[in-house]
């Protein structure tokens, strides 16, 4: 009786088996389906930042800090380390690098030295060497000898899932935006449509050399390009700061983009305290879509006005996601996403509606 027993039990067990296989191998084959590139930025770095339950429980293949992760006005250098110090004791961060690939780039709060916010920084090779250090970059890595800062790039995934994420440097080649006059800048503070700058239109971004690493890596195969940047690319030239206020760079990334024509790009960008959506035509042969994060847990802004703008803004936004679903025919889903992880808004856009004519 007993040996029947075990008889009829055979095939059940061996059910059980395969079931278990089928779901672990459609499991790993759902975790390969899609490719998650989330991004935030704005920070007060001795608070305590919400967002990452959500983001740890997500668990994007990608998160990138798009700078002022600090919030400092520091002096010297000890005014950074020891705002670093305060950072590094939130476990947050230090468990969202154990499930995902971390990759950051700095702005002004977390890059200027007594106000010196660009290339005239007198301390920003002391400013690079602890940025990289304190974000785990390798001793041997190139960034710390770069003459055009810290921009940097990575391909994940394999032919036909690639995901080419590309960090724009901002800061160490820059040169300054001065700001308004001081009678004007007092009218502009009950104005939330205009900001204390004024453009500066002969100014460098990026430096030479940057725009000639960038066009090559525009040239690496990939299905899909983020190209990532701390300040807005797509925004008016309204007072804050923004690659419109320097328009001799803005034009140079117009006609980068139109002579390569890259295909698959999507913009994500940060330094902005609330969220949104927008879009260009005039950059490549199809529309550009633009994500702006929103802040980490620095509060918000009212939002100024903007024509780029598809939608409306949203001052909860914590930060941005660029999720890739691959299938048949590939799409991209680009949301903005609460304290909780809960989506504010979205666009899903087909991969074969960001390809060159």
């Amino acid at each position: 009786m007993r040996s029947c027993r075990l008889l009829n039990t055979q095939p059940m067990i061996t059910q059980l088996i395969l079931g278990a296989s089928l779901l672990f191998l459609a499991a790993a084959s759902q975790a390969q389906q899609s490719t998650r590139v989330a991004f935030g930025c704005c920070m007060d770095h001795s608070s305590r930042q919400e967002i990452w339950d959500a983001v740890n429980h997500a668990q994007p293949e990608v998160f990138v800090f798009l700078g002022n992760t600090l919030d400092v006005e520091a002096d010297d250098m000890d005014d950074l380390l020891d705002a670093y110090e305060v950072f590094n004791r939130f476990r947050g961060p230090r468990v969202l690098r154990r499930g995902s690939a971390v990759m950051s780039v700095w702005n002004k709060t977390d890059y200027s030295i007594d106000g010196h916010a660009g290339k005239t920084n007198p301390q920003r090779y002391a400013v690079r060497n602890h940025f990289l250090t304190f974000w785990r970059e390798p001793a041997t890595s190139e960034l710390l000898f770069q003459e055009h800062g810290i921009a940097k790039s990575v391909i994940f995934g394999n032919e036909p899932q690639r995901v080419q994420v590309i960090v724009l440097d901002g800061r160490w080649n820059r040169d300054e935006l001065e700001q308004v006059g001081w009678m004007e800048r007092q009218t502009r503070r009950f104005n939330a449509d205009l900001g204390p700058y004024q453009p500066n239109r002969a100014g460098d971004l990026l430096g030479d050399k940057q725009w000639q690493w960038l066009k090559e890596q525009l040239q690496k195969p990939a299905e899909v390009r983020i190209l990532l940047s701390a300040t807005p690319v797509l925004a008016p030239a309204n007072g804050y700061d923004s690659w419109s206020m320097f328009p001799k760079e803005q034009d140079r990334l117009k006609s980068v983009l139109q002579e390569l024509q890259p295909s698959g790009l999507i913009l994500g960008v940060g330094d902005r305290l609330f969220g949104e959506f927008s879009n260009a035509d005039d950059y490549l042969s199809y529309p550009l879509w633009q994500v702006t994060a929103g802040s980490i847990n620095l509060g918000s802004d009212t939002p100024y006005s903007s024509v780029y703008r598809d939608g409306q803004a949203y001052e909860e936004s914590r930060y941005g996601q660029i999720e890739v679903i691959w299938k048949e025919q590939p799409e991209l889903v680009l949301t903005l996403r609460d304290v909780d992880g809960r989506p504010l808004d979205s666009r899903r856009l087909t991969l074969s509606e960001l390809q060159a004519n």
